[in-house]
């Protein structure tokens, strides 16, 4: 069946391509995934260039997100147009309107007119097959094997809602080359920029507003997740993702967080009463916390500086870890109350000097004074118990022991026996 939609023709380098939208339903019946095509799977390895459809993210996080949010929008989807010949299905406005269009529209007329898709024509996702998959299973609720997606409704108005699509008229070596530049050098965004934008996650929302009201935006660094020593910032923007993921998980724990969209209001305010409640008596009662943020100015990068350089709680990854320790602290068997928790915390051997680093040995810490912090996740854990343990977290024998042996593993064999828990700040 033919169908004509206005579009605009325009050209970069060698490359004549159609700007134009269509309706949801009309791009879903139209473009095809390479996959479906027939014979698809018989073509050479150079000719099948498309990647595969991570379809578990298209049903858990894109599709959920259309169906759910009122105010969804994405960009356009590339698409290459096979059989297509453009001296035929392009017709310029100054062509269809010969007559009475004033003269200082004429260039533009030239390049503004409609596509004629007669029937034929076969478009395929060079960039968007997410997105295209997402709108189908948005509009049917089913998933790519048929099946009724669980805890998702329909969108019966996505499929008169336009979605921008940008027409490539196909030739296999440049359609290739297309697909390779936008996939293969698009940079990835850094968690930090992923955490500024999402308002629909609320462990991301709370971070923004942990950051801006408590400790200040310029003092957060959101596009790396590590902090140099000559970086003037107090922390990074994930490692207050982390800290909020962790406070909620270990107040509210059961279902895991949904981070596709916002909890009721209800449920938020609770997330966000707890998450201030710890953070503010953090930055207030830890000490070396106190001390870099004492003067947030521009005056007080050099304090932050030195006490990245000299203590171990200025090295965003252990921040991470004491947070997760205090929560633990508060919580059962412990139940401590949070100012005793920070009088301990800050007795520990947070100091960067020959004694204290074989202490956090392996476990936080590789190397004399001038080492380095250890970041795999493993350490991190590691780190939040044997931080619980200094502080005086209530642990059976046996549990002392497996802590014991947890850390005994991190060292080589030979050196494992003489290894002892530290001492108990208590």
């Amino acid at each position: 069946m033919s169908t004509t939609v206005a579009a605009m023709k325009a050209r970069l380098g060698n490359t004549d391509y159609y700007i134009l939208s269509m309706k949801a339903q009309e791009l879903v019946n139209k473009v095809k995934i390479p996959k479906e095509i027939e014979g698809w799977g018989e073509l050479s390895i150079d000719a099948r260039y498309q990647r595969d459809i991570n379809y578990n993210r298209v049903k858990t996080q894109i599709a959920p997100y259309l169906v759910q949010d009122k105010s969804r929008f994405f960009g356009a989807i590339i698409v290459a147009a096979f059989h297509f010949d453009d001296n035929i299905e392009f017709e310029p406005l100054n062509l269809v309107v010969p007559k009475g269009i004033p003269r200082r529209y004429g260039a533009d007329a030239e390049s503004m007119g409609f596509l004629n898709f007669r029937g034929g024509e076969m478009l395929v996702p060079l960039d968007g097959q997410h997105r295209l998959k997402a709108i189908e299973f948005a509009l049917t609720g089913r998933d790519e094997k048929s099946k009724d997606i669980p805890n998702m409704n329909t969108c019966a108005d996505l499929a008169q809602e336009d979605v921008t699509v940008i027409l490539i008229p196909y030739t296999p070596t440049k359609a290739r080359k297309i697909f390779t530049r936008v996939n293969r050098y698009a940079k990835p965004t850094t968690t930090g920029q992923n955490i500024i934008v999402d308002d629909d996650d609320i462990v991301a929302v709370l971070a923004r507003e942990i950051t801006n009201e408590l400790i200040g935006g310029h003092l957060v660094k959101y596009d790396s997740n590590t902090l140099r020593n000559s970086d003037p910032e107090f922390t990074t923007l994930s490692i207050i993702y982390n800290c909020n993921e962790a406070i909620i998980t270990a107040t509210f724990p059961g279902k895991k967080i949904d981070k596709t969209q916002r909890p009721s209001i209800d449920k938020e305010r609770l997330y966000r009463d707890k998450v201030r409640e710890i953070w503010e008596t953090i930055l207030e009662d830890i000490e070396v916390y106190a001390d870099m943020l004492h003067d947030k100015k521009e005056s007080g990068d050099g304090k932050r500086r030195e006490i990245r350089r000299t203590n171990l709680l200025g090295r965003p990854v252990t921040q991470e870890c004491l947070v997760r320790a205090f929560v633990r602290l508060r919580g059962a068997p412990s139940n401590m109350k949070a100012q005793l928790i920070c009088k301990r915390l800050n007795k520990l051997p947070w100091e960067i000097n020959e004694n204290n680093v074989k202490i956090w040995q392996r476990i936080l810490w590789n190397g004399g004074t001038d080492g380095k912090i250890i970041t795999k996740p493993r350490n991190r854990n590691l780190t939040t118990d044997i931080i619980s343990y200094m502080a005086g977290e209530k642990l059976s024998e046996e549990q002392r022991q497996i802590l014991l042996k947890e850390c005994q593993e991190e060292f080589p064999e030979e050196e494992r026996k003489d290894r002892e828990l530290p001492e108990q700040y208590v």
